[in-house]
């Protein structure tokens, strides 16, 4: 009956606030980590200038994040309990070409303004670059999670991951260059470990990150890597971007699956910049039953 009686009022409220409300709020889902949150800060970001104030709903998930951001936070972040009656209410991340004229949900400028502005001097990327930024140095962000431990999200999102790894740094050694160090950036260490043996043929030196780590670590180390081999995953790719501004050199450096999740069309994922690297296909396919039926 109370969600029914929200329902009425905020039919009614709507044309009110679509005339006097001064600011529109993007309703951020519960569902959405950091990679999708950085699409909708890019878009208040963008709007800065604009008539209507843009503001991004803070979720449980956001706080630890937005506390990297303050300066950020502050002028784009809101508080549920902060939110204002004649607040126009959107959810934009539904209709990224709408609100963007890009599918991606940004413009290459707006997303590179962003980065350079608002992550690029928070303390979120203190300390960015350093020896991950050499050129000798290839970074590999491994995605694991519920991709693969959730039977709803494997179908979805499990790739034959060790496959692609092996195919996507053989052809960044083809391309520029054996290295001398290869680091792990994983949610699942015990998996590279055991699952990833073939990069001591690769490099003299593998190293990877502590599994103490926070999240904001590890998007540090993801945003630092000049060459980068990137999963299926928003968390990732905005490490590419970031590394892409930071660094200024070749795009090519970075390798992609062109597979991003098994809803998309064929081809290669439109969300990823196009002039990066790309293995387009694996011997097996992406998704073998093997990989998908797998719980671990």
């Amino acid at each position: 009956m109370k969600e029914r009686a929200r329902s009425v009022a905020a039919a009614l409220l709507a044309p009110v606030r679509r005339r006097w409300g001064r600011r529109v709020v993007n309703w951020t889902p519960d569902f959405m980590g950091f990679g999708n949150h950085l699409y909708l800060w890019t878009w208040a970001h963008a709007g800065r200038a604009g008539e209507l104030e843009r503001r991004v709903l803070i979720t449980d998930k956001m706080r630890p994040w937005a506390a990297q951001v303050p300066d950020f936070a502050r002028a784009h972040l809101v508080n549920r309990t902060d939110v204002r009656l004649l607040d126009q209410r959107d959810h934009v991340w539904a209709r990224p070409e709408e609100h963007s004229g890009d599918p991606r949900g940004f413009s290459q400028e707006s997303r590179e303004a962003f980065i350079r502005e608002c992550l690029l001097p928070s303390p979120l990327l203190a300390g960015v670059g350093g020896p991950l930024g050499e050129d000798d140095v290839l970074t590999i962000n491994a995605r694991r999670g519920d991709y693969y431990s959730n039977a709803a999200h494997r179908p979805l999102h499990a790739i034959d991951l060790p496959a692609y790894l092996r195919l996507a740094v053989r052809g960044s050694v083809a391309r520029d260059g054996a290295v001398r160090r290869v680091h792990l950036v994983s949610d699942d260490i015990p998996w590279c470990r055991r699952e990833l043996g073939f990069l001591a043929d690769v490099a003299a030196e593998v190293t990877f990150a502590d599994p103490a780590d926070p999240p904001e670590q590890n998007f540090r180390d993801v945003c630092s890597a000049r060459r980068l081999v990137l999963s299926n995953s928003t968390f990732s790719m905005w490490g590419a971007f970031v590394g892409r501004v930071l660094h200024g050199d070749d795009p090519g450096k970075t390798w992609a699956p062109a597979f991003f999740m098994s809803s998309y069309g064929p081809g290669r994922c439109y969300e990823y910049d196009q002039d990066w690297s790309f293995v387009d296909e694996l011997p097996d396919g992406w998704q073998p039953d093997r990989v998908v039926a797998v719980t671990g």
